[in-house]
């Protein structure tokens, strides 16, 4: 079944024209425009002149250029892979590789690649994941993502393929905004999807402070590795005492490794249960629900822990056909009218949303 040792495409011999290096790109578009250009085809440096470039021209193309600049053969190295698909025929037989329809999507976590398979890929799984290895020189390991199980929504995971040396640990550092923070998802949530949610979490913020004229106590209950506090943590001056907190007690072990407790009470517990804490109640100028199955569930157990004027900024998905009753039940849970706005689609039949707004008692 596998096999090894051929390249992805053998080296040939193509003629090129050598052109004035200033006259490239015109000349590429010449040629394009021509249909003369070979796939994937690169411009390379003159060997013989470091003042000119050479630029592949397909065989049978009969272009006025080739009797205008020099037409140089030489070897032409074969075009670099395009996809992990590429790679495959370095590992498996074309017979087997025409006869699956392999998987075309994966996704980046930090130095890791969740891929989704189903019954007839999964055979292949160790061919795919060396195939990833091969393309994306950055990653150390590749898993079968096998869906979200659990309260926790985490990621069921099986291993595929590792890079030799490194160790196959689920655990990473992702990059978001600048920001480095570690996660593992299979054990904690954390979705890069809601990236841009959290830039605009971090100009709520700014406008909050800026109202108020003094650092702003924040309150996220549901703050999973927290993504959305490392940029509210690096703003200078921006937080004053603030809470933090997650039902799933290995995201708040990351917690206290991504954000630390210099501004930030930290704890494992049910965000519902909060108002029934004396020292949490109308304490917090700005309050994070980011449990979006069930925010609109949640949000009335939460808003006692804002100041009066404190804002609540909250995300939920929501099915189409439940779209005005959700906002009914906002309504009524925040006492004032309230604009529930589409953010992106997350299904043939819902939406995430977003909702903002101030409270005053």
């Amino acid at each position: 079944m596998v096999k090894r040792g051929t390249p992805v495409a053998p080296s040939s011999i193509m003629r090129h024209l050598s052109v004035p290096s200033r006259e490239t790109q015109s000349i590429l578009c010449q040629l394009k425009a021509a249909a003369a250009l070979p796939e994937g085809a690169r411009v390379r440096a003159d060997p013989t002149d470091e003042t000119r470039r050479l630029i592949p021209v397909i065989d049978s193309a009969t272009v006025d250029l080739l009797t205008h600049y020099p037409v140089i053969h030489v070897d032409s190295p074969p075009p670099s892979p395009r996809s992990y698909r590429d790679h495959l025929n370095t590992i498996l037989s074309q017979e087997i590789i025409e006869s699956v329809d392999w998987p075309t999507r994966h996704e980046f976590v930090g130095d890791l690649i969740l891929i989704k398979l189903d019954s007839s890929q999964r055979e292949y799984g160790d061919a795919i994941g060396q195939a990833l290895l091969n393309q994306h020189k950055r990653t150390r390991a590749v898993f079968e993502d096998k869906g979200v199980t659990g309260d926790f929504r985490v990621r069921d995971l099986n291993l595929l393929a590792v890079r030799e040396g490194f160790s196959p640990t689920t655990r990473t550092k992702i990059v978001e905004s600048g920001q480095e923070l570690w996660t593992d998802p299979s054990s904690v949530y954390y979705s890069s999807r809601l990236s841009h949610e959290r830039e605009g979490t971090l100009e709520c913020a700014k406008r909050i402070r800026e109202h108020l004229g003094r650092p702003i106590s924040v309150c996220d209950p549901y703050a999973g590795v927290g993504p959305s506090l490392l940029p509210l943590v690096k703003e200078s001056g921006l937080l004053g005492e603030s809470f933090a907190g997650d039902l799933n007690p290995k995201a708040v072990e990351f917690l206290h490794e991504n954000i630390g407790t210099d501004k930030f009470t930290i704890e494992c517990v049910d965000a519902r249960t909060l108002q029934s804490t004396d020292s949490l109640r109308e304490k917090f100028d700005l309050l994070l629900v980011n449990i979006p199955h069930d925010a609109i569930e949640h949000t009335p157990d939460l808003l006692p822990l804002l100041r009066d004027g404190g804002v609540v900024r909250g995300w939920a998905i929501i099915e189409d056909e439940d779209f005005e009753a959700a906002t009914n039940s906002l309504t009524k849970s925040l006492g004032k009218d309230v604009e529930i706005e589409v953010r992106r689609s997350y299904s043939a039949t819902a939406n995430l949303c977003r909702f903002e707004s101030q409270i005053n008692r």
